[in-house]
């Protein structure tokens, strides 16, 4: 059966949809795809942008691909490199549309192009990002995953200071994302006995102790933990050094990486992928991936932006899907 996909329109300001019409007039073969997104503001974006799209009842036609639209309430005008409110709160509006539909069985995942965080902030939003929105909608606890091909980064605390990430740390809670890395490995990539690497919070892991002590006391214990709850169907190393174990080249060897926070992980995967990387959202009931990217309001409305990545967002969401149908 044919995955059918929803894409949300982001924040209308920034370069998502632009990202969007470059990736579906390329080879995305097998998908079918629907837009979350008001229609007037649909309009008034085609025309802003010089889209060679047209709008027919509730099909956006581009090239010879229809694209159906999922109505969204909330209206927004374009203007492109702007922070507003408005775009924040019809970006948000689509994200709800979108997560309805699919937990409805309407679709089987959702794309997300960028939001920016600040103007969903002013309209109201209360989340963070959209990782927390989906964890909240959908269920589960979510973990992210930033991919590049075989490399695969997944986060022991995502948006929160740097200054409290040691406090979030339990052995409990990091033995949980292993075993979800781990788990979303098997059933979402078909790795079936998946390598996993930890790497350490501190300079050095730690240097055993003489530069902190969370590598000892937290995250050797939850590898242990891990294993243990895996049943020996993952093997998991660490904590490893973060800047020799991407520096040298260590990461080649493993289908999965642990950070432990947002920039320890993200900094050198993007670096990587070049424009080209998938954030996946694990953990979830429903599939939801997003491009690495943000709204880049410095190159929008000038049809510059690179679609590489959401291009391998919908990819990725659709062999996810097939993945999970493979294994009920």
């Amino acid at each position: 059966m044919t995955p059918r996909i929803i894409v949300t329109c982001g924040d209308v300001h920034g370069i998502g949809l632009e990202c969007f019409f470059k990736a579906i007039r390329t080879a995305i073969a097998g998908i079918a795809i629907d837009l979350a997104v008001n229609p007037v503001t649909l309009a008034r974006y085609l025309e802003a942008s010089k889209q060679d799209a047209v709008i027919d009842g509730s099909t956006l036609i581009v090239g010879e691909t229809m694209v159906n639209i999922l109505p969204v309430i909330v209206e927004a005008p374009i203007e492109f490199g702007r922070l507003s409110s408005v775009a924040g709160a019809h970006a948000m509006a689509a994200l709800d549309v979108a997560a309805a539909a699919v937990a409805a069985g309407r679709a089987d995942a959702v794309v997300t192009l960028p939001i920016n965080k600040e103007a969903c902030a002013l309209a109201g939003s209360p989340f963070p990002g959209q990782t927390e929105f989906f964890g909240d909608r959908w269920g589960g606890t979510p973990l992210m995953i930033l991919m590049h091909g075989s490399v695969r980064v997944a986060l022991a605390t995502v948006h929160i200071p740097v200054r409290t990430v040691s406090h979030r740390l339990t052995i409990d809670h990091v033995s949980e994302r292993i075993v979800a890395l781990a788990r979303s490995l098997q059933n979402d990539l078909a790795i079936e006995s998946p390598s996993i690497a930890v790497l350490g919070l501190n300079p050095h892991a730690g240097e055993n102790g003489t530069i902190g002590q969370e590598e000892g006391s937290i995250i050797e214990p939850a590898i242990k933990a891990a294993t243990i709850a895996l049943e020996e169907t993952a093997v998991i190393d660490g904590p490893l050094p973060a800047d020799g174990f991407f520096g040298f080249g260590s990461y080649r060897k493993y289908d999965g990486i642990l950070a432990m926070y947002h920039d320890q992980g993200l900094i050198p995967l993007k670096l990587l992928a070049n424009g080209g990387g998938v954030n996946f959202t694990a953990g979830l009931r429903h599939v939801r991936t997003s491009p690495d990217h943000g709204t880049a309001f410095d190159i929008a409305g000038k049809n510059i932006a690179d679609p590489s990545s959401t291009i391998e967002a919908i990819r990725m969401a659709a062999t996810i899907v097939q993945n999970r149908r493979a294994q009920d």
